[in-house]
């Protein structure tokens, strides 16, 4: 799996106008009807990223062929045999590729406002019982250690939310990878997943069906 950050810093608009090049007109369209300059920005630049990335692994300079959607969303480029997932929380903006499996990954922004206690009730009964058993600061990281590492499998099934997240489990503690305790129910499948070194603050997670794959992981910015 190849998996690349990008931290926008105070850098917004020089990495909007980066992206610009790289991108459909469609996409241009798309991130025109964001509310937010910055959701336009993520848009564009997790894009454009992901065009750049798969333009270098296929052999082309340029790549404007339009990605299509399944029914919740997920983009894909069919026939090329590499996924890839996007995702951007903040100022960060993170893809994985990985060929010949579904991949996903997932950055969250901490938030202290929320509560993990109140919103332990929506995981694996078990993950919720760990998250219960801490105190509220341990809990806080904890939360969003879960929550991540669980979106990131979600983003693989490609089903969005539709999968509920108590039907399978990660670990709630701190570790770099193989976090997956009870997966999906999928024949026959195995997982790759590991955590990602993330700005303070932030907590970011990938995963593949396929066993044993490495992460080769770069942060640009």
């Amino acid at each position: 799996m190849l998996c690349i950050g990008i931290h926008l810093r105070d850098m917004a608009e020089d990495w909007q106008e980066a992206a610009l090049p790289c991108i459909t007109a469609s996409e241009i369209a798309r991130a025109q009807r964001f509310r937010q300059p910055l959701d336009a920005t993520r848009h564009l630049v997790g894009r454009a990223l992901v065009r750049a990335l798969l333009a270098r692994e296929l052999g082309t300079a340029m790549l404007q062929a339009e990605f299509t959607a399944n029914p919740w969303g997920k983009p894909a480029l069919p026939n090329c045999g590499i996924e890839f997932s996007i995702s951007h929380s903040g100022m960060a903006v993170w893809v994985a590729l990985c060929r010949g499996t579904p991949v996903g990954i997932d950055i969250e922004l901490e938030n202290s406002e929320t509560d993990p206690h109140a919103l332990s009730d929506i995981l694996h009964p078990a993950e919720r019982a760990e998250l219960l058993a801490l105190p509220l600061q341990e809990a806080h990281a904890a939360f969003f250690r879960c929550w991540t590492r669980k979106e990131a499998i979600v983003k693989v099934l490609g089903e969005g939310l539709s999968k509920p997240l108590s039907g399978f489990r990660v670990h709630t503690g701190s570790r770099s990878g193989d976090w997956l305790i009870e997966a999906p129910s999928i024949p026959g499948a195995g997982w790759s997943t590991a955590d990602l070194a993330a700005a303070p603050g932030q907590y970011a997670s990938v995963a593949a069906i396929a066993p044993g794959l490495t992460v080769d992981c770069f942060h640009l910015g």
